[in-house]
């Protein structure tokens, strides 16, 4: 940038106060410019900031949610259970019910069929899983004489 001494001045230019008035005027825009630039820094940190902020509490939102959706199903079973210990029934309404006659099916499920089912049985009934070991039973001799 030239300084008011540097500039070659002749009758058609400027004259050396305008060129000085000019020069002040471009030196505090350029002040104004780094003010504004920095604030323009901060506002953009800030705006990140609560994007940031914002998904963390998506997050923490969406795991409460999955936590109650999980303890408001548990509270519904053993709700359930208990009100069929009430009423003087089993807490498991699946010890009630005997797998339906399965004779009716021999012949047309295959021997992998059968497997699949009886692995699927497996993981509701098995008493490792907190299953009836009875039932677990029934299932195995009607699946028995599908194999059969």
């Amino acid at each position: 940038m030239l300084t008011p001494e540097e500039l070659p001045i002749s009758d058609e230019s400027i004259s050396r106060r305008e060129y000085e008035l000019l020069h002040r005027e471009l030196a505090e825009a350029h002040v104004q410019n780094r003010s504004l630039r920095r604030q323009l820094e901060k506002a953009l940190a800030a705006v990140t900031e609560s994007q940031r902020a914002h998904a963390k509490m998506v997050a923490t939102l969406t795991e409460t949610m999955r936590e109650n959706t999980i303890l408001t199903n548990d509270r519904d079973i053993w709700r359930t259970r208990a009100q069929r210990l009430d009423a003087g029934l089993s807490a498991d309404p699946y010890t009630e019910q005997l797998p339906a006659d399965v004779s009716t099916l021999a012949g047309q499920l295959s021997e992998d069929e059968v497997n699949a089912i009886r692995k699927a049985m497996a993981r509701l009934h098995h008493p490792d899983v907190g299953g009836d070991p009875e039932r677990m039973k029934a299932w195995n001799a009607a699946l028995d004489r599908l194999n059969r």
